[in-house]
């Protein structure tokens, strides 16, 4: 009953770190977009929730994905970029890059800088797959 008890602790704590990435799109430049809908989550009107790009080739640090977390205002369509962490491997694997990365992303916005999106955009449609989720 033990062993029982462990495993089933066990798996549910495993579960809480996974992602089930689907995904939404493609750039002009062929990286694909992926939103993680296991872990798409709305709090007091606002939507949080984890992006992935996995690069068609490496970034000059190495990179060949980065996984960020945003936040949503789907009322006002204004995005805040909060995190950002890029790995040495496809889908958000691999280790991750230690170097010093410049503090804004491939929009060109800042960290927790606050954003209106461009129609039929890659982000837009991003944004608007995760809020479509929430409804």
């Amino acid at each position: 009953m033990k062993n029982f008890l462990l495993i089933s602790l066990l798996l549910c704590s495993i579960r809480g770190f996974a992602f089930s990435w689907e995904k939404v799109g493609e750039n002009a430049v062929g990286n694909s977009f992926y939103v993680d809908v296991d872990n798409i989550e709305k709090r007091q009107g606002i939507v949080y929730y984890k992006s992935l790009i996995d690069f068609l080739k490496p970034t000059k640090n190495g990179a060949y994905s980065h996984v960020s977390k945003y936040k949503v205002d789907c009322v006002e369509q204004r995005q805040t970029w909060l995190s950002n962490v890029f790995y040495n491997k496809p889908m958000g694997k691999g280790e991750r890059i230690i170097e010093a990365i410049p503090v804004w992303n491939h929009y060109g916005s800042t960290l927790n800088e606050v954003r209106s999106l461009s129609p039929g955009s890659i982000e837009d449609r991003v944004t608007r797959f995760v809020c479509d989720r929430t409804e």
